[in-house]
This record gives C-alpha cells, sequence and structure tokens, in this order.
C-alpha cells in the first residue's frame, strides 16, 4: 500500500461505499413514509369533504322536513277549526245560514 499514488485503502473504500449505500437506503425509506403520510393525508382530505357535502345534505333534508311538519300542524289546526267543519257543510252537503244568498252563475 503505497500512500503516494493517491489510492486509498480497500478497508476505507469499503466503509465509505457502505455507509453512503446505508445512507442512501435511509432516504429511501423516508421518502416512502413521506409518500404513505401525505397520501394517507390526502384520502383523510377527500373522506372529510364527502362527509361535508353529505352533512349538507343532511342539514338540507331536514330544514325540508321541518318546513313540511309545520305545514301539517297548520293544516291540523285547521282541521280542528270550525272553519273547516264550515267550508265541508257547504262543499258537501250545500248547507248555508239562514240570512244568507246564494249566487249561482248560468250553465253555458
Amino acid at each position: 500500500m503505497n500512500k503516494k499514488d493517491g489510492s486509498i485503502p480497500f478497508r476505507k473504500r469499503r466503509k465509505k461505499s457502505a455507509h453512503s449505500t446505508s445512507v442512501g437506503i435511509i432516504m429511501i425509506l423516508c421518502l416512502i413514509i413521506c409518500g404513505a403520510l401525505w397520501f394517507k393525508t390526502w384520502q383523510a382530505g377527500q373522506e372529510i369533504a364527502a362527509y361535508q357535502q353529505m352533512k349538507e345534505e343532511i342539514v338540507e333534508q331536514i330544514a325540508d322536513e321541518e318546513k313540511n311538519q309545520e305545514v301539517i300542524l297548520e293544516k291540523i289546526e285547521y282541521l280542528k277549526s270550525d272553519a273547516f267543519i264550515e267550508d265541508l257543510a257547504r262543499e258537501k252537503l250545500g248547507l248555508i245560514y239562514e240570512d244568507e244568498i246564494i249566487f249561482k252563475k248560468q250553465g253555458h
């Protein structure tokens, strides 16, 4: 082993090569882990967006059902009222008040 010719002894070359290979493997593993974490984060973001859309649709459905409930409750109140009974008596039975005058349109 002659140090004058500029050659590196075999043992030192081997250690340096093994060290750079280890560093390369570690870097590749880190990149793979980072890529996997990024993918999982992206996937979770997609799921969150889908759930948010579902939530908005459900909130809209709830609002529609609340409006329907109000309409039904108003109809129930009308059906319980005297006005409904009067309207039903006029339409179905043709009843009128004693002092009431009915005007009918002549048929053509």
